[in-house]
């Protein structure tokens, strides 16, 4: 699979070839996990809930974006914990088998 780059405000932009700028295999997984878990942070009503079923929605989506990505074979666990430093943040971590590990900071 072969997706459009994006940057941290989720806006395209230009490689080092003045093309725009794409992301495939892993990153492109990775940035679809934070797409979909900002998106949910923020489209859903999920200040309602507490911590731990927001932490709790979070990781299934991760999951859910893992399997639609084929790549849930390859990932040893999934981590969501609130922010230290911001109550309406949530870090998620994801353990891949290759002792590799990805980490994002997921807002509102």
């Amino acid at each position: 699979m072969l997706d459009l780059a994006l940057d941290s405000d989720f806006s395209v932009f230009l490689d080092g070839s003045n093309d725009l700028a794409t992301v495939s295999g892993r990153e492109q997984f990775e940035q679809s996990v934070v797409i979909m878990l900002t998106e949910l942070m923020r489209d859903s009503a999920i200040g309602e809930f507490d911590q731990a079923t927001i932490e709790q929605k979070l990781k299934l989506e991760a999951s859910r974006v893992a399997r639609k990505h084929d790549r849930i074979s390859e990932i040893s666990g999934i981590s969501v914990a609130p922010h230290k430093d911001n109550p309406h943040t949530y870090v998620i971590g994801i353990d891949y088998k290759s002792d590799e590990f990805f980490e994002e900071t997921i807002s509102e």
